[in-house]
């Protein structure tokens, strides 16, 4: 493989590890494994990142900013906060076919890791994406759209919705599961005021 600079090796590696991680798991990857992969030896890896856990911690949180910066830009121009989870729900499909091997490199080390520092990148990742929710539904409820309710509790139904979604759509198909922009609007009949 042709010498790269340091960023486009870094980024090759991650785009590399990604893929690994998501055929075999995180538990079952290797350095060896994704620097074969890659093309490279495990020490070129090693320049790059200092451990199998440093290379997920890099994917999961890539795949978290692209996520939140995905969702805003879909909600910027929209003011209402149940449009804006109507207009997630509706764009989730191509959004998980578009991140689909970073979502199953997440979705597999969530199941399936007692590795402490993967496991505490996980709960930022849904931490963040419990903050992004947190936001539209007070906002909602400070707009007079959404009724006052645990807002944590309608966060996590909106995760969980979105995870379950994800894995049996991701892990089964071709399978005939629920439509999760019909599962958003049952979660904003219940918030509506």
């Amino acid at each position: 493989m042709a010498r790269l600079k340091a960023p486009q090796r870094k980024e090759q590696l991650l785009g590399v590890a990604t893929r690994v991680f998501a055929k075999y798991g995180y538990d079952a990857t290797t350095t060896a494994s994704i620097a074969s992969a890659a093309g490279v030896t495990e020490p070129i890896l090693y320049r790059h990142f200092g451990s199998k856990q440093e290379l997920f911690v890099a994917i999961a949180r890539a795949v978290s900013a692209r996520t939140l910066r995905h969702w805003k830009e879909l909600i910027s121009d929209i003011d209402d906060p149940a449009e804006q989870l109507r207009e997630i729900a509706g764009q989730f499909d191509d959004h998980l076919h578009e991140l689909g091997d970073a979502y199953r490199v997440i979705h597999s080390a969530l199941t399936t890791t007692r590795d402490r520092k993967v496991l505490n990148v996980l709960r930022e990742h849904y931490r963040q994406i419990e903050a992004f929710f947190r936001a539209i539904v007070v906002s909602g409820q400070k707009k007079g759209v959404f009724r006052s309710v645990e807002v944590k509790t309608v966060c996590w139904h909106l995760i969980n919705t979105g995870l379950g979604y994800a894995v049996v759509t991701q892990n089964l198909a071709p399978f005939e599961t629920f439509d999760a922009k019909s599962a958003i609007e049952f979660v904003i009949r219940g918030l509506k005021a």
